[in-house]
């Protein structure tokens, strides 16, 4: 039985039935990496939750050096928390945090969107593609909306050329992802805003895109605190259904 002190919860991986528990060594980090992220995406974990690295690397079939090494890149991520001694855990941003975010990815998109090309000169190609992306219908189901949102903050930075800059916005996605499964909920125009967004990406308008992209994010630095107290609960409300 799981402890109720959320800081003494021992996360355990269930093995992959379909194949060998032996992975490749080429690909044990990755794959590691990739189950575990999916199950912090996912919220399954509470925060404070012990990650164990002895326990993962059992359950996975592989020794403890690709397990500590995929934890590790979490935690450089900033995904999970190291605790010298302690070990890793789970975590939930902070209110500091999550306002330092939103403050952080607007100022990203920002700059990204300063080296766009202009309208004249995108290439056909681009210009087909994003009409398409625009027109794409909506949902307003939380985690369909937050995949909406984190592919159109991916493309405003990529259409910038600076790949380093996406791989960053890419890292906020992950890091903000919680907060807008949430935001989904709380925000009653979400959907309409995001579908504004879209339309101004679509259309090329730095100008009104940088405005509006303002806005989303002032709007959601106002709710940081209705956020956090949702993403400390949402955990457990899960895990009791």
């Amino acid at each position: 039985m799981l402890s109720t002190d959320p800081s003494k919860r021992i996360f355990v991986l269930k093995r992959d039935e379909s194949g060998s528990r032996k992975a490749s060594s080429d690909h044990a980090v990755e794959g590691i990496y990739d189950r575990i992220k999916s199950l912090l995406l996912a919220h399954t974990l509470a925060p404070g939750q012990l990650l164990q690295i002895g326990t993962l690397a059992e359950e996975l079939g592989v020794s403890t050096t690709p397990v500590r090494e995929a934890l590790t890149r979490l935690a450089a991520e900033r995904l999970i928390v190291f605790a010298p001694k302690r070990g890793f855990f789970a975590k939930t941003a902070s209110e500091d945090e999550l306002r330092g975010l939103y403050t952080l990815n607007q100022t990203l998109l920002d700059s990204a969107i300063r080296e766009w090309n202009s309208a004249a000169t995108l290439d056909e190609d681009s210009k087909v593609t994003s009409k398409i992306f625009a027109s794409a219908p909506l949902s307003d189901k939380p985690d369909q909306l937050t995949r909406t949102v984190d592919d159109l903050f991916v493309r405003i930075a990529t259409r910038s050329g600076i790949g380093e800059l996406a791989d960053i916005v890419r890292n906020f996605n992950d890091r903000l992802h919680h907060a807008r499964m949430i935001e989904g909920e709380i925000i009653e125009d979400a959907l309409d805003e995001l579908a504004r967004l879209r339309q101004l990406y679509s259309e090329n308008n730095k100008e009104q895109l940088q405005l509006a992209l303002q806005t989303y994010h002032q709007k959601r630095r106002e709710l940081v605190s209705s956020i956090c107290k949702e993403l400390l609960f949402r955990p457990f409300l899960a895990e009791n259904k």
